[in-house]
């Protein structure tokens, strides 16, 4: 059975971020968006654990384009940053993650 997951915080960050994104980064965010809710996005998304907080997560939404979310409950997750990957705080360091280690 699938697992549904709530948004509980970081709804000012998207709406500050969606009004400066173009259409396409804005269906392709709500997608991914969309398989945090329903669970799906580990099998659907390249997700990178952020390696200083063993909660959050970087989904690799575009090859421009980083949500990080951080499972906040068991059914809740909040969002913590949405950009370029350039810019998302602790990718470099989950870029280099083992995942024979994982």
């Amino acid at each position: 059975m699938a697992k549904n997951y709530r948004l509980t915080d970081g709804t000012e960050q998207l709406d500050a971020w969606s009004e400066q994104a173009g259409q396409a980064a804005k269906n392709a965010l709500y997608k991914a968006l969309f398989a945090v809710t329903d669970g799906s996005v580990f099998r659907a998304y390249g997700v990178l654990p952020d390696r200083q907080s063993a909660q959050e997560h970087f989904v690799l939404v575009r090859e421009d384009l980083v949500l990080k979310v951080s499972f906040t409950d068991e059914d809740a997750f909040a969002i913590r940053y949405i950009g370029a990957l350039d810019g998302a705080p602790g990718l470099d360091l989950s870029l280099d993650f083992d995942v024979d280690t994982a």
